[in-house]
This record gives structure tokens, sequence and C-alpha cells, in this order.
């Protein structure tokens, strides 16, 4: 089990190093796209005559893909959590060395001890699923994707969920201990 563990906080790790990569990547392009965009615009064969926004669309989209990181901060925020992602240091979070036993007292404790255990990897995946939403968000604006933008919203949002798996797994947990009903 350890091999496996070791494995996935290598690819979560690799995931958090390439983020920032290619949100900054992104920015540039995205930059450079809409100053091509607005150049076009006062040429007669403009490409984007029905559709003004884009330009102006990928110039916001850019300082997103800039600031990623604070945005994914104000999504965890909106959900409920205080996890704080900082992107060039791993996402902000080292894998958890195994202190206790992975079965831990019960079934509960087994389902908390093996999303700890993953949580590298769920989180960066969580980051990386919310960066593509917004790239394809920005896809279906500009006219390039058939997909729909509710359906980049709920990308964005399970990418959130991925990101919180550890108190989403905890309130579960304890929901399923209790019967199904929740104490305040």
């Amino acid at each position: 089990m350890q091999g496996l563990v070791n494995l996935a906080n290598f690819f979560g790790f690799m995931l958090a190093v390439l983020l920032p990569t290619f949100c900054y990547l992104t920015a540039i392009g995205l930059f450079l796209f809409a100053g091509w965009g607005f150049w076009m615009q006062s040429h007669p064969d403009n490409p984007f005559r029905s559709r003004p926004w884009v330009p102006a669309m990928s110039l916001a989209l850019c300082g997103v893909c800039a600031s990623f990181d604070q945005w994914l901060n104000k999504a965890n925020v909106s959900a409920g959590t205080g996890i704080q992602v900082s992107l060039g240091s791993a996402l902000g979070y080292a894998p958890n060395a195994a202190t206790t036993s992975l079965l831990g007292n019960g079934p509960s404790d087994s389902v908390v001890n093996v999303v700890q255990m993953f949580l590298p990897l769920f989180q960066s995946f969580g980051a990386m699923a919310c960066f593509f939403a917004l790239i394809a968000w920005h896809g279906v604006m500009s006219g390039r994707s058939q997909r729909t933008l509710t359906g980049c919203a709920v990308q964005f949002v399970f990418g959130i969920c991925l990101i919180n798996v550890l108190p989403i797994a905890q309130t579960l947990v304890g929901f399923f201990q209790t019967g199904g009903t929740t104490t305040a």
C-alpha cells in the first residue's frame, strides 16, 4: 500500500508543479490573443464580428489565470472551508506520513485515513480540473467548443470538491455514523 501512496503523492506533486506552468503560459497566451483580437476588431475582415466580447473576456481570463491560486482560495471560502492554495509550492500540501494504522478503529476511520493518504493527488487533480474548466469556458465563449457553460460550472464545482475532499469525507462519515441524522 505504501508504494501506491508514494506513487499517488508523486503524481500529486507533479500536477502541483505543472499547474503554475500551465497557468502562466495560458495567461501569456490569452494576453497575446486579447491584443490580437483588439487589433483585428479595427479591420474589415474582423473574425469577432459576431462575438465582440471575446478579446475583452480573454483579457479578463488572463488575469484569472495569472492569479489562479487566489481564485481557488476564494472558491474554497465560498465552499465553507479554510483550505489555502498556493501555486509554486506543491499547492501547499505535504505528503502525509502514515503514523497510525491505515485501518483505524473501524470503517469510518479507514475511509478518512485513505483519503488523507491520497490527499495530495486529490487536491492537485481538483485544482487542475478547475483550471481546465476555465479553459473550457473560454472555448465555449469564443465559439470553439460545443460544451455548455453549465458543464464548465459543474466541472469547476467538482474540482473544488476534490480540493476539499477531506472535510467532505469527514462530513459524510459523520453523517453515516449517526444513522443519517445531523446534530447541531
